[in-house]
């Protein structure tokens, strides 16, 4: 299971070293330190991170705002602002970017951690909704989504969920590593996952195709697993198996 890797653009030493810190104690990865928005744009280029922390003011010709408004138009991940400037002008530059939160300077670590979490819980409620406009219905990033985990997000590769198992109001989602648990319903999940690889058998189960590894009249076996297939879905289920 890999960490929600966050980048860090902050041209204080002192401050980028402490949030490097907070980061790594609040159980996410850092992705990198930047003290120009040039150098970070260079990095996402190369390799997105899943998360961003930005300075509003940094030193070179660019700003956090100018950076913010690149990561919009190219890529797909949240961001935070960090500012020690709270006049109006500046704020509502920033809020044209539609960033997922602001942060004022000296940042606490428990504000932090709130301020990420409350960003991606944001991200992840609008990509859910994007359906209803005709956009991409999938919440990916990277392909990967992101789980609560106890008190953090952790990112968890689509191609390691083997399958998904509806258990009341909670989900229960059994990965290659560990199985973990959330609450929500399953047909809202399955709007996160691409439809060529995750499939409905059961009005209980989502299953990952790829990771199947023997097929019976009314189950599919994934492992050990035993996954039933009602019979609404038989014909589905033949349809992707190539079974005639």
């Amino acid at each position: 299971m890999e960490k929600m890797k966050i980048a860090i653009v902050e041209d204080e030493m002192i401050n980028a070293e402490t949030l490097h810190d907070m980061v790594e104690d609040l159980g996410y990865e850092v992705y990198g330190k930047f003290m120009r928005a040039e150098k970070a744009w260079d990095a996402f280029q190369e390799n997105q991170p899943d998360f961003a922390l930005l300075d509003i003011r940094l030193k070179g010709e660019e700003t956090g705002i100018w950076l913010a408004e690149r990561i919009r138009e190219k890529f797909d991940f949240p961001f935070i602002f960090l500012t020690s400037f709270g006049d109006k002008k500046t704020i509502e530059s920033a809020a044209k970017t539609n960033a997922y939160g602001y942060l004022m300077k000296p940042v606490e670590k428990q504000n932090l951690h709130a301020s990420i979490e409350v960003a991606v819980h944001k991200y992840e409620s609008l990509k859910k909704d994007e359906p209803k406009t005709g956009s991409n219905p999938n919440v990916v990033i990277n392909d990967s989504l992101f789980i609560k985990d106890e008190y953090y997000y952790s990112k968890i590769k689509l191609e390691d969920i083997q399958f998904i198992k509806s258990d009341d109001n909670y989900l229960q989602i059994f990965t290659n590593e560990k199985k973990h648990m959330v609450r929500g319903a399953l047909k809202d999940f399955q709007l996160r996952l691409p439809k060529d690889n995750f499939l409905q058998v059961h009005r209980s189960y989502i299953i990952n195709i790829l990771a199947v590894s023997g097929l019976g009249a009314n189950f599919l076996k994934i492992n050990e697993e035993t996954i039933p297939i009602s019979k609404n879905y038989q014909s589905e289920v033949r349809k992707h198996f190539n079974i005639y």
